[in-house]
């Protein structure tokens, strides 16, 4: 099967006939999980299935389960999971306890997932805690420690990878200095390249990890211009050479407000910087049409490259 390089949001807690019919026809790469498609165990499973049925075995299912304030699953069906804060605090008094729970708390978050169908999980949370920064990171931070965050990412990863999720590692380059939330505008990142080695460090650590999610955000020292999103040189030269990172490069969802213009452009700049897979969240079909059409099919290389991390959780590709 063909797939679009973009991932879906949708409505609700079921298909509806238009959204059915978007799957069957235009073949989005897959679906991402919010809360409101999110009511109990049976509900979820069954959308999961239902999606699979129109997008193929192969299709990804991504949520965002952190833990903490950015937690998906309800309340009531699943256990609550703490904050990344919660595990950094932990690591003052002992960082060997401290990345044993965090391993622990991650692959029951997995096996939760597992269970329901998904494969994908955008965890954990690589940026660093800075004090003065916009709290849109704050306690979904390890720590302001890079090695604290690299450390405990790394049984983060390992945890899910052990429960057969593959990981989703973000938001590189590093979110963790911004003064603003890119949900509702471009943050705008001045600090010299210098004090940034500090930002990139978990992310060096971290970069034969099989998937990362780009930070909308704009850092004046590595591109005066466009944001990381639609920089090819902040992709190539930093995320791909500077860190290191080789994988899969997913974007973060194209209708935030820190990116401007049309859906189709936002989709093609993205695209042309070296974004790999695309997010679009908002299930308004009209919208999802213009970033499916112009995000275009999955390249060969990554394609390639998602059939060697479908190894992680085989049983929820087949």
């Amino acid at each position: 099967m063909k797939y679009k390089r973009v991932i879906i949001g949708i409505k609700s807690f079921t298909l509806n006939k238009e959204e059915v019919d978007l799957l069957k026809l235009y073949k989005p790469l897959g679906v991402i999980l919010f809360s409101r498609n999110i009511s109990n165990k049976k509900q979820t499973t069954q959308l999961i299935k239902d999606i699979k049925t129109f997008l193929g075995k192969k299709c990804l299912i991504l949520i965002d389960q952190e833990g903490g304030r950015v937690s998906r699953l309800k309340i009531n069906e699943w256990p609550q999971f703490p904050s990344a804060q919660y595990f950094g605090k932990l690591a003052k008094e002992s960082i060997n306890m401290a990345k044993l729970l965090v391993y622990k708390n991650y692959k029951l978050i997995g096996l939760h997932l597992f269970e329901l169908g998904v494969n994908f999980n955008c965890a954990p949370v690589l940026d660093l805690n800075f004090k003065g920064a916009n709290k849109v990171i704050g306690d979904r931070s390890f720590s302001n420690d890079p090695y604290v965050v690299s450390e405990l990412s790394k049984q983060a990863c390992k945890g899910l990878i052990a429960a057969g999720i593959i990981p989703i590692i973000k938001h590189i380059p590093g979110h963790g200095r911004s003064k603003h939330d890119s949900h509702k505008e471009l943050p705008v990142i001045k600090n010299n390249k210098e004090s940034l080695k500090k930002d990139f460090y978990p992310f060096e650590k971290l970069n034969h990890m099989p998937a990362a999610m780009i930070a909308h955000i704009k850092y004046t020292s590595l591109d005066k211009h466009v944001c990381a999103t639609y920089s090819k040189k902040i992709i190539s030269e930093y995320i791909k050479g500077q860190i290191g990172f080789k994988g899969i490069l997913f974007s973060d969802d194209l209708c935030m407000k820190a990116l401007k213009g049309s859906y189709a452009s936002r989709a093609r700049n993205a695209i042309m910087a070296g974004c790999d897979i695309l997010l679009h969240c908002d299930p308004k079909l009209s919208n999802i049409y213009k970033s499916i059409t112009a995000a275009g099919f999955l390249s060969n290389k990554t394609k390639k490259d998602l059939d060697k991390v479908r190894s992680i959780s085989n049983r929820n590709f087949n």
